[in-house]
């Protein structure tokens, strides 16, 4: 079988810009040559209809970590992926912290393209110690027609037209950049020599059922692009169906380092595909270097949902005021981190509002922490303003009965009275009735779990801190019994407790620990009224 790189041409004229470099041309001077660029379409989330930025961002003694990622409403599937990819990264940085440097780690997100029936959003991390920085990138696609957030190989009809979006680089860097086959970098390279292709059978067909133009670009049956082989790195693979979500990531796992995971479209319609500089020599001194594949050369290599993303980076707008997922819009809070996939502990306090919880309320922000209140109806009336903060600043609030009382001394219609006229507080204060219930006590029977409306929640990780009331004593008993998924006890009435949530904050944010509120920690398997839940430890 003739390597399909020996037969096909993908040359085109090359676009370029003022973008110069300095190449030497044997037996005379160094003469200068504008090298092609790309320009790509990248907008902020907060410059887009129907989405925002949410951030996220903690400075230590020991480390600095922030990330900006894409809100568009509610826990719209893309907002929750981009998220808990961001999140699970800052985990591993702060798990395997370096020595000295001052280590930082900063992750933002880009739009790559926006309209009602597809989002794309480009994750970048840079982290930083000692001197020494590593960047990396990688794009995420939400379709809304399937609702799921796929991979770049999406956006390719199939595994065949990867490949000559490769070979579409490798001529540029070849032609444009003067860089030799034999220097071609990673994949671009193996793709270039022949010694990766795609698996036999892809579809000749582009996304919309015609063919490429002139037929040598896509058209697998002409017979100068001969057939793909059964590269080494492929040998014996059978080809994917890229618009299958699954299919698409095992696709993404086989070209596992492409360049074409950090593509975004160009102004001009093609490509703008970001490789690193130092792989480049000719690019010169820049932060990256953005390579075109012109929209001629993409013409009849993408698929359907990639022609609908084309067309969202060149004539989107955004998503729209009106298409958010959640009927709250924007300001609606989902569960926008998935703490099945991550390190999460939700910090539940009992017994207040009080003369302390500012104080609390002060050290939670400084973690951009989400905490949940089980506050007591008959203090909501005494403190207010702290309960508004709550709300504010994105905690959650739980009724914990109008007084403390004992829920399963009571009777049914003593326990429905009690819980609504809490809610009833509660709501008159944020607005929004408290999702869950915790009993006093940690006490209840069938008569409760019969006639509340609410789940209820208990937890798995109790400090102790009204019995000890010692500052060391409660902190060390949280750090020393928090897994993931615990629900920790505490109470806020206590200055002692205030006092041990720095040293826990600190300690948990160092093992990478997420802070959520209960229902975020519960939220991947739902709660039930009734039901009684003390933690959300994965077995």
């Amino acid at each position: 079988m003739v390597p399909l790189v020996a037969v096909t041409s993908l040359r085109r004229k090359l676009s370029v810009s003022a973008a110069v470099g300095l190449l030497l041309v044997p037996g005379c001077h160094a003469v200068e040559q504008e090298l092609p660029y790309a320009e790509p379409v990248r907008s902020s989330p907060d410059d887009l209809a129907g989405m925002e930025a949410g951030t996220v961002s903690v400075t230590t003694d020991d480390s600095a970590v922030s990330y900006r990622y894409p809100r568009l409403g509610g826990d719209h599937p893309l907002t929750v992926e981009a998220r808990t990819a961001m999140a699970a990264r800052q985990t591993a940085f702060l798990e395997d912290l370096p020595e000295g440097g001052s280590p930082e780690l900063h992750q933002d997100t880009a739009i790559l393209a926006a309209s009602p029936e597809v989002v794309g959003a480009r994750l970048t991390a840079t982290a930083s110690a000692g001197g020494d920085e590593t960047f990396e990138a990688d794009t995420l696609w939400y379709d809304a027609d399937s609702g799921e957030v796929l991979p770049w190989t999406s956006l390719f009809r199939d595994e065949e037209a990867i490949e000559r979006a490769h070979l579409a680089l490798a001529e540029v860097l070849e032609e444009g950049y003067n860089l030799p086959e034999r220097q071609l970098p990673g994949l671009v390279g193996e793709v270039a020599s022949g010694e990766r292709s795609a698996p036999e059978g892809g579809a000749s067909a582009d996304g919309r059922g015609g063919t490429t133009n002139g037929g040598a670009a896509g058209d697998s049956n002409s017979e100068a692009a001969g057939e793909p082989g059964g590269g080494e790195a492929d040998g014996g693979s059978e080809p994917l169906d890229l618009s299958e979500p699954d299919q698409a990531r095992e696709a993404a796992e086989r070209w596992a380092g492409s360049p074409l995971g950090d593509l975004a479209f160009s102004t001009a319609g093609g490509l703008a595909v970001r490789m690193d500089p130092d792989a480049v020599p000719s690019a010169g001194r820049v932060g990256e270097v953005l390579v075109p594949v012109e929209a001629a050369d993409v013409e009849g290599l993408l698929s359907e949902l990639g022609y609908l993303a084309r067309e969202a980076a060149l004539n989107g707008d955004g998503l729209g005021d009106d298409l958010s997922q959640d009927e709250g819009g924007l300001s609606s809070q989902g569960h926008t981190l998935d703490c099945e996939r991550l390190k999460c502990v939700a910090l539940t306090f009992d017994d207040g509002p009080g003369e302390h919880t500012d104080q609390l309320l002060d050290s939670l922000a400084e973690y951009d922490a989400r905490a949940t209140f089980y506050v007591l109806g008959s203090l909501v009336d005494e403190f207010p303003a702290p309960v508004e903060r709550m709300a504010e600043e994105g905690h959650e609030l739980g009724n914990h009965t109008w007084k403390h009382d004992d829920l399963a001394k009571m009777s049914a219609d003593e326990i429905r009275k009690d819980i609504e006229r809490t809610n009833a507080a509660v709501r008159e204060v944020t607005g929004v009735e408290p999702p869950t219930i915790r009993p006093p006590y940690g006490s209840l029977n069938g008569t409760v779990r019969k006639t509340v409306e609410q789940p209820l929640i208990l937890w798995d990780v109790d400090t102790l801190d009204w019995r000890s009331r010692d500052t060391e004593e409660v902190s060390a008993a949280a750090l020393d019994n928090t897994v993931p998924g615990s629900v920790v006890l505490f109470h806020d009435i206590h200055e002692t407790s205030v006092e041990a949530i720095p040293d826990v904050l600190a300690g948990l944010h160092r093992r990478g620990y997420h802070f959520v509120t209960v229902t975020d920690i519960f939220g991947y398997q739902g709660m039930e009224s009734g039901d009684v839940y003390t933690d959300a430890r994965l077995s």
